[in-house]
């Protein structure tokens, strides 16, 4: 696989959240409350409040392929006493088959003073007739991401948000943050792999003027055995890996000289991620991925191993 192979893949990751985001405007398009047409209602715009995602969380059970027809549903709920949790659904439109489902949680924005705000009442008389309680994925404790710093064995910097990147409340798309944290994943990791899991965890609005650092730090066993460079330190932490998370993995290490080695471990890969400020080193957004061999691979190794 070349090198414009990976980024079809990234991008595909991405288009599948503008999908997502159409959907969701679609939605409250359809609805009586909609006031500017971005789920808005009029109590919000009265208050000077707007809608803001602070998480979210998406699973792959399969790509779709060029040709394959996609139907999403969504749906919206309340979520704790000042949220709203909103889940999507993608299905193979012939088979029924789910691909992929996702859950956001969103929050509340003064549009002024850019501060979080609790839900006046009002606004939840117009949004809580369209509630409709039911998780799209198993509910279960979001886990603690962990910061990363200036040690992060990726780090992509200068970063910066362009015209296109904007919403029409003057700060960058939700969806773009999931490009900029893939800007820093190993192209190795891209060739043989494929992202099957990403959650985001939203910590402040990033606008026009902002430059952007993307750093991402391997977080499982196998995955940090995979960033040694030299082959004996490698093989000794994949023994070890394969020793204590009892987890099967292979590998095809790479001759020294060559430039980009391939990472090829079957096994889930998962990786820790971190936007920040480039001025002030203040957090943006953490994030976790996790990614799987893909089948072509997987399918290769077992002949290979028969």
């Amino acid at each position: 696989m070349d090198h414009s192979s990976c980024k079809a893949c990234l991008e595909i990751s991405a288009f599948r959240a503008h999908l997502y985001e159409e959907t969701a405007l679609n939605h409250v398009g359809m609805s009586d409350f909609v006031g500017d047409g971005m789920g808005t209602t009029h109590a919000m715009m009265r208050h000077r409040l707007i809608w803001v995602v602070t998480r979210m969380h998406i699973q792959v059970d399969r790509y779709p392929v060029w040709g394959d027809v996609v139907e999403i549903d969504s749906w919206v709920c309340g979520s704790g006493k000042n949220g709203m949790r909103r889940d999507f659904l993608v299905r193979d439109y012939a088979t029924g088959e789910i691909l992929s489902c996702a859950t956001s949680t969103w929050a509340m924005m003064n549009k002024d003073t850019r501060k979080l705000s609790k839900m006046p009442d009002d606004v939840k008389a117009e949004i809580s007739p369209f509630f409709y309680d039911k998780f799209v994925m198993k509910h279960e404790p979001s886990q603690k991401i962990k910061k990363l710093d200036d040690s992060a064995l990726y780090i992509r910097a200068n970063l910066v948000p362009k015209l296109q990147d904007m919403d029409m409340n003057q700060h960058v798309n939700n969806v773009k943050y999931i490009g900029w944290v893939l800007e820093s994943i190993p192209q190795s990791l891209l060739v043989a792999h494929e992202l099957v899991n990403m959650t985001l965890e939203y910590r402040q609005e990033c606008c026009p003027s902002d430059v952007v650092t993307s750093m991402t730090d391997p977080s499982s066993p196998v995955a940090i055995a995979l960033s040694v460079e030299d082959t004996e330190g490698k093989q000794k932490l994949i023994k070890q890996a394969v020793d204590t998370a009892c987890c099967p993995s292979s590998f095809e290490l790479q001759p020294p000289d060559t430039a980009t080695p391939t990472m090829t471990a079957t096994g889930d890969l998962k990786y820790t991620h971190l936007l920040r400020m480039q001025a002030d080193g203040s957090e943006i957004l953490r994030g976790s991925t996790t990614w799987r061999l893909k089948q072509r691979f997987l399918n290769s190794k077992n002949q290979t191993q028969h």
